[in-house]
């Protein structure tokens, strides 16, 4: 059976964008900025999209960062074994809490949020830059499709 998103935000709509935004902050590659215009041409809402969109993608980097904190001697060999986590590894060695500026990125930016766990970034440096950087990232992508004209 072949899973897909797009189905799976129309039929559950709001709750089903969050769902999936949720999942592509975790190790998982999706793009919940596409869905998120996919479910707006599909007739949700602009401003409960990105909000909901926003606030989901927020609480899984606050899940991948408690992960990270908690399990840290299991995630450290984790992260050395993927390519993506060695980036992360690397970036946090050499530009400390102001990596997490890149937590937006592809590829690189959810292993970093599992990575400031198991640097133990301080919580309030790591909220205020990093769900600042994903809101800022979301509200990009309404503004270009906008720009756009994409709906």
């Amino acid at each position: 059976m072949d899973f897909n998103w797009h189905n799976f935000v129309l039929t559950y709509g709001l709750w089903g964008l969050g769902g999936a935004s949720f999942v592509s902050a975790t190790l998982i590659p999706l793009s919940s900025e596409a869905i998120m215009l996919a479910g707006i041409a599909a007739g949700l809402p602009i401003a409960p999209a990105f909000v909901v969109c926003a606030v989901a993608n927020c609480v899984a980097c606050a899940c991948n960062y408690s992960l990270g904190a908690a399990l840290r001697p299991a995630m450290l060999p984790r992260l050395q074994a993927s390519k993506s986590g060695q980036r992360a590894l690397r970036w946090m060695e050499r530009w400390g809490v102001w990596s997490l500026f890149a937590s937006w990125l592809p590829f690189v930016g959810d292993p970093l949020t599992v990575v400031a766990g198991t640097a133990r970034v301080r919580v309030l440096w790591f909220v205020g830059i990093v769900f600042a950087m994903r809101i800022l990232r979301y509200g990009v992508v309404l503004y270009g499709a906008q720009l756009a004209h994409i709906f």
